[in-house]
């Protein structure tokens, strides 16, 4: 009964393992996607009011909004991808409960983009607001994640407290900031981008935090 048991549980390990790996594939499958949107952005010459032939930088000068969002769009997968592999190389297996929290901070990674993508077409506050709501969408998915993994057993062996501190950090103070750069999405451009920087006294709460509960544990 008890060799049994053992190979049931190592059986799900594995099970377990596998499961890790598929997402893993997902996740970077769903990004390389991402960036062929991203890159789908770029004008094409027929879409050009000038007349006669058209000259490569003449065309991006005229799409200026379209290359920002390029760039804008790059930032972010490549931003979002260090932090999901970040996310993903600590753990060791995952279940159905991490798995729908990771797919579902990819997905609103891929809402990031879009409300990227139409912030030339928008009200500049409804564009602020989005891309505001869409980040705090991610971290919140991805900062549940990665509580659910730790509280669940997930992390692989070696990862240390100071190492998932880190990681825990990383993942809730963007989401918390986020939400305090909201009402600021409706006061303006530069108060909205002013306003990100309260990402760097909430990181410095939670440290602090985080470090006193690990002292008294």
């Amino acid at each position: 009964m008890e060799r049994e048991g053992r190979m049931g549980d190592s059986s799900y390990a594995g099970v377990a393992r596998s499961q890790l790996v598929r997402l893993t594939t997902l996740t970077d499958v769903v990004y390389g996607v991402g960036l062929v949107l991203v890159i789908s952005w770029l004008p094409l010459p027929e879409e050009s009011l000038a007349g006669g032939t058209v000259w490569l930088f003449d065309l991006w000068a005229e799409f200026s909004d379209n290359i920002i969002g390029v760039v804008l769009g790059l930032l972010f997968s490549i931003i979002y991808w260090l932090r999901s592999n970040k996310l993903m190389s600590a753990l060791e297996r995952t279940d159905g409960v991490h798995t729908g929290l990771s797919i579902a901070s990819v997905f609103f990674l891929l809402l990031l983009l879009y409300v990227v993508r139409v912030s030339a077409e928008v009200a500049a506050p409804s564009r602020r607001a989005g891309e505001s709501v869409a980040v705090m969408l991610i971290g919140v998915a991805a900062g549940a994640a990665w509580w659910w993994a730790r509280r669940k057993g997930l992390v692989r062996q070696g990862v240390s407290k100071k190492e998932m501190l880190g990681v825990q950090i990383e993942a809730f103070a963007e989401p918390m900031a986020a939400l305090v750069t909201l009402p600021f999405a409706f006061a303006g451009e530069l108060a909205w981008n002013l306003s990100w920087l309260a990402y760097i006294p909430i990181a410095a709460f939670l440290r602090r935090r985080g470090s006193k509960g690990h002292a008294t544990a």
